[in-house]
């Protein structure tokens, strides 16, 4: 099991500090340029995040939704190790992505935000396209809205992983109570955003979400 952190800001420097903070602590395995940020600054984000954090895994969450394989390109061409599709875009698209992202060392992860009959588009996308995660992501308006978070896709994320054979991410609203719940679970990379990044003092809560994820 992996940590990663969203960083879901429009402040590129705070990121770039709180990225340099929590990483260089040890404290989060990968590194989430997040979509905010992609949006106010581009792929200089994705670069800047490089240099400031040369050996982590960086993950641009393009969430792209065509022209896969330029999107991919433009990601890895900026430092990004991982880099996101929805899975809502066309099988075609998460195809060309994936066979770019594949010739360029990068892993695809097939974003399921908004998707509601999850497990037949699963088995629509790994008959189209070979993939490294499928995301269960619950997003930040409907956590808001519904008052629901990742918890709820605990047992759907493991089944998915072990009936297809595939990583799984799960990410909406993971705060240190439930990573309590996640620990031990069969989840590849578990995501953190707001929890951590509006936290008065981030690098404790981040320790807390580790040690209760049992990554200490």
């Amino acid at each position: 099991m992996k940590l990663q952190v969203a960083l879901d800001l429009t402040n590129l420097d705070a990121a770039v500090d709180l990225a340099r903070r929590l990483y260089g602590g040890g404290l989060v395995d990968v590194i989430e340029v997040g979509t905010p940020l992609i949006k106010a600054y581009g792929m200089y984000a994705v670069s800047r995040m490089r240099v400031c954090c040369p050996s982590a895994l960086i993950f641009a969450d393009l969430k792209t939704m065509d022209a896969g394989r330029i999107e991919v390109r433009l990601a890895s061409e900026n430092g990004a190790n991982m880099a996101s599709v929805l899975a809502a875009a066309p099988v075609d698209t998460i195809r060309e992505f994936s066979e770019e992202a594949r010739k360029l060392g990068v892993s695809t992860v097939v974003d399921f935000i908004g998707v509601v009959n999850v497990e037949d588009r699963v088995r629509e996308v790994l008959n189209a396209a070979k993939v490294d995660y499928i995301g269960l992501h619950v997003g930040i308006d409907v956590q808001d809205s519904r008052k629901l978070t990742a918890e709820t896709l605990i047992d759907e994320a493991e089944s998915i992983k072990k009936r297809n054979g595939v990583g799984v991410t799960l990410a909406g609203g993971v705060d240190a109570k439930a990573a309590l719940k996640l620990r031990g679970r069969d989840i590849d990379v578990v995501v953190v955003g707001r929890a951590i990044t509006a936290a008065e003092k981030p690098e404790e809560v981040a320790k807390e979400i580790r040690r209760n994820l049992g990554l200490f």
